[in-house]
């Protein structure tokens, strides 16, 4: 299947799935979609499953139409990459202007990605899937746009160079730098080429999954799973059943985690 057959897959398969008819494009229209897609998770164990069943480079990234089958299926996600890319296909298919940008983080140089979102009148949305922003934000340059999420409040600060600079906060107070958001366009070659060293990434060598829903945060790394919500933070082990509590907890197939988990387990006994 080509890459825009694989878009307007996509774009099918999410509609369909919930239930929704493609409107024109606006600002509500644009809220609406990107609360439904923030629902998808982001998660690594498709791609270290790829990764870890010898695929070759140019075929480890996932086409927008396998990430919603994905979805829909077996109620797994994406990294980054592969939400940005599926959420971009949705967009376009709408008639939206949009396209990816990339970002900066503490262990290294563009390896998150992002969509902005243009309109006609200048106005500048950023949707975020890949940290799971339910709602798009609209930037400024001159000033701190901020996203109240339960506990957690995000902050984009513009740098006085077209770019924006994340923090966050959970109840304390203390802002943590995040990333550091460039506006300058990607080319399809650049953004390809960002993806595909994504697999090769020091974080592939663990399983991760995130998941908001509502006020409440769900993040999983190996065995271990962190709960933050109103309420307070909380952690569990999941060696015991790491399949059924990434079912239970994040939606993700408990096929899928298992081969997830045995893959993990081999290619710690490898290394």
């Amino acid at each position: 299947m080509g890459k825009r057959s694989s878009g307007i897959e996509a774009a099918g398969i999410f509609f369909d799935h919930f239930g929704l008819s493609p409107g024109k494009p606006g600002l509500d229209e644009l809220l609406r979609v990107v609360n439904e897609f923030s629902g998808i998770p982001w998660e690594n164990l498709t791609k270290f499953l790829a990764k870890t069943r010898g695929a070759p480079p140019d075929e480890l990234p996932r086409s927008p139409g396998t990430v919603m089958r994905g979805y829909v299926e077996a109620g797994t996600g994406g990294t980054c990459f592969s939400l940005t890319e599926t959420l971009r296909c949705i967009l376009s298919f709408q008639g939206y202007r949009c396209r990816p940008v990339m970002a900066d983080m503490s262990h290294g140089r563009d390896i998150h990605c992002a969509l902005l979102v243009e309109f006609q009148d200048g106005e500048t949305f950023l949707a975020d899937p890949g940290y799971l922003v339910p709602r798009p934000v609209g930037l400024s340059r001159e000033k701190t746009v901020s996203l109240a999420l339960g506990d957690q409040v995000m902050l984009w600060k513009p740098d006085g160079k077209g770019g924006y600079d994340l923090y966050t906060t959970s109840g304390d107070g203390v802002e943590t730098w995040r990333y550091r958001l460039k506006t300058a366009p990607v080319s399809r070659k650049e953004f390809m080429e960002h993806w595909t060293r994504s697999f090769d990434a020091p974080g592939m060598n663990s399983l991760h999954a995130n998941l908001r829903n509502g006020d409440a945060r769900f993040s999983a790394h190996n065995m271990n799973l962190r709960m933050v919500d109103n309420s307070g933070k909380r952690n569990e082990k999941m060696g015991k059943d790491y399949p059924g509590l990434m079912e239970s907890r994040f939606g993700i197939s408990g096929k899928v985690a298992g081969a997830a988990e045995e893959a993990w387990r081999r290619s710690c006994r490898n290394r």
